[in-house]
């Protein structure tokens, strides 16, 4: 392996003679390239034996399926930043120095075949639209699309992992996906243009369209939500006195003042600057060996995807409707399918038991599929909406001018109404 270790430290701590330094590598194999966490652990003690903790975060973007090897460590989940670390205690010898390393798929790549058909595509149709009145919108659009493809394969060569730090190589993914977005909405462009044009555009759609409306969690929440409960506990350590211990715990990012049920007697508060909920109890007084656990009842903000899935088969039943009676919409057709299989996939899967960090995680990235289907479903809804029939008049719209004139009239007449209502009233009163 070739490793390629940073300059900077990303992170060092040290304490009661225990040293962690934990910093990024780059791995290269004759297979893929890999990124390395290197966690190294000293015990700077010159005559005793000490346990070290270590806890190392991983990088944003990391799933369970891109690690390779844990080096012995635990994985652990962040529910606050959403992101996973490996944990573990290692015991050391005086002056002992230990390394870990663990092992991860190179995931800031841009897929090159990916991109290389997506100028393709724009390419082909444009050849297709040439002769249209679209002929030159689709032109310049390819030539963008050109452009793009050359820039991201262009500075994924130059930040390869084994070329440069992996900071630079991330920043470098990160600069590519922004180029990637602009694309694919270039190549959606072309795409939609042909299918108004009745041209199909392939076996699938590729691209994207900028009008296609993003994906909404906050439309499908279910009006009542579960339960869940956060067990706390504290114990009191010393065998022989008792003591007085304050309780602070955070509550995932997602609840909210109002998502906790009931605290089991401790107090709540928000705190904006963090942004988080927290239980807490200034001073809880325990008895020498005593535990004490605390269910606090919250709001289920996870498990909540069921409505969300019932939507988008509705969805995909609708476009189903709309293309029934056309014609060289294969594309569109296959793209449904594939969506709505991977709905099936979705609705089968069988999430954790209890609140625990993987049932959130479990269900945040449940979210994140139905994400990915919903941006399928709504570039599908996209694109039909030029095809589908217009119903009535088209009426331009009135000027400045006429439009204050007829608000004046409104007002005029409801003035009208009124002074007469009046009159009536105080005739009859007279």
């Amino acid at each position: 392996m070739l490793y390629r270790i940073l300059e900077t430290t990303l992170l060092r701590r040290f304490c009661a003679g225990v040293l962690v330094l934990v910093f990024f590598s780059a791995a290269s194999t004759c297979l893929a390239d890999r990124l390395v966490v290197k966690i190294q652990a000293a015990n700077t003690s010159t005559n005793k034996t000490q346990s070290v903790p270590i806890r190392a975060s991983l990088p944003a973007r990391v799933s369970t399926n891109d690690i390779i090897n844990l080096a012995g460590l635990n994985l652990g989940y962040d529910v606050k930043s959403d992101t996973y670390y490996v944990h573990g205690t290692i015991q050391l010898a005086p002056m002992e120095i230990v390394v870990r390393e663990v092992e991860l798929d190179d995931i800031w790549m841009i897929d090159e075949a990916q991109v290389k058909t997506l100028e393709a595509r724009a390419a082909q149709l444009t050849g297709q639209l040439a002769s249209t009145k679209h002929g030159s919108t689709a032109q310049k659009a390819s030539d963008a699309v050109k452009q793009g493809v050359a820039t991201i394969l262009e500075r994924q060569t130059e930040n390869r992992i084994t070329r440069v730090s992996p900071v630079r190589h991330i920043q470098a993914y990160e600069s590519n996906l922004k180029t990637l977005q602009d694309v694919r909405q270039n190549v959606g462009q072309i795409e939609n243009l042909a299918l108004a044009e009745g041209i199909n555009p392939g076996d699938t759609l590729v691209g994207d369209d900028r009008s296609a409306a993003a994906p909404r969690r906050d439309v499908h929440l279910p009006v009542a939500f579960g339960e869940a409960v956060v067990k706390i506990t504290v114990k009191n350590t010393s065998p022989a006195q008792p003591r007085r211990i304050p309780i602070r715990h955070e509550l995932p990012p997602e609840v909210t003042l109002d998502d906790v049920l009931d605290s089991n007697g401790l107090s709540i508060r928000f705190d904006p600057q963090e942004g988080v909920t927290s239980v807490y109890a200034d001073t809880l007084e325990l008895a020498a060996l005593e535990t004490k656990t605390f269910d606090v009842r919250i709001r289920d903000k996870w498990n909540i995807n069921g409505p969300r899935i019932d939507f988008l088969v509705a969805k995909i039943g609708e476009l189903r409707v709309v293309i029934a009676d056309r014609s060289n919409l294969d594309a569109v057709v296959k793209m449904l399918d594939e969506a709505e299989a991977r709905l099936k996939e979705v609705t089968v899967e069988k999430g954790p038991e209890g609140l625990t960090p993987a049932y959130i995680a479990f269900y945040r990235r449940q979210a994140d599929r139905l994400d990915a289907i919903e941006q399928v479903v709504n570039r599908i809804d996209a694109a039909l909406k030029p095809l589908s029939p217009q119903l009535g008049f088209k009426i331009p719209a009135p000027d400045k001018r006429t439009t204050w004139l007829v608000i004046y009239a409104i007002l005029g007449f409801l003035a009208l109404i009124s002074l007469l209502f009046f009159l009536r009233w105080f005739a009859r009163s007279s």
